[in-house]
């Protein structure tokens, strides 16, 4: 029992310092800054001090800009938030206190953040693993998910990554939705359902089908 905390202690980060309180106090004012260079250069400055799996405070201001108007720096900062949630292999872990304020915040994402979320793997396939990350840690995220996926006033795009995540994360209870959607769209696709075959219905119907199977296979 004495070894297994030894080693637990060795691969969890160190506190965050009280002398850099004032670069992380400096790095937070950029990164909620007008410009976004200077956001960008806020958040850098963060990463360089491992503040966001050393500080609580960070880790919950980086969870409230998932709606960062600049979506390659919105790609950044979640791939931040999934670096405390999911660390590198035999890496060093973030700070249980940090974790425990993340994950309280992210909890508290809604429908808007959702898709905030989704446009980030719309624009970058890179995205995928570090939003799905994020979305795990907030037990809301599958309903807003399946409320995103099954809105036809929604970009294609952005509902093909909402199924796209839906199997990814494993999200049981949307099955049922996902079963009258798939049938919906082959009807639709084959012109029963309107005049001519549908396009969109075309693009999201196999990734509706891909969760599916993801959601059977994970329940075998």
């Amino acid at each position: 029992m004495v070894v297994k905390q030894a080693l637990d202690k060795h691969k969890t980060v160190k506190q965050l310092p009280k002398c850099r309180r004032g670069d992380v106090l400096c790095a937070l004012e950029e990164l909620v800054g007008p410009e976004v260079q200077l956001r960008a250069q806020g958040l850098e400055k963060l990463l360089a001090l491992d503040a966001h799996r050393r500080s609580p405070l960070v880790a919950t201001v980086l969870a409230s800009r998932v709606g960062e108007p600049d979506l390659d720096l919105r790609l950044e900062i979640v791939k931040a938030l999934a670096m405390v949630l999911r660390p590198v292999l035999d890496g060093p872990r973030s700070l249980e206190s940090v974790r425990r304020w993340l994950r309280y915040t992210l909890s508290q994402m809604r429908r808007r953040e959702t898709f905030a979320l989704l446009q980030i793997i719309a624009a970058s396939s890179e995205g995928l693993d570090p939003v799905c990350h994020v979305l795990d840690a907030c037990s809301f995220s599958g309903g807003a998910l399946v409320q995103i996926l099954a809105d036809r006033n929604v970009d294609v795009a952005v509902r093909i990554v909402a199924a796209k995540a839906i199997g990814r994360i494993g999200f049981l209870e949307a099955e049922p939705v996902l079963q009258r959607l798939s049938q919906r769209l082959a009807e639709r696709q084959t012109g029963q359902m309107d005049l001519i075959p549908n396009h969109e219905a075309r693009a999201l119907l196999p990734e509706v089908i891909n969760a599916l199977h993801a959601l059977g296979d994970g329940t075998d």
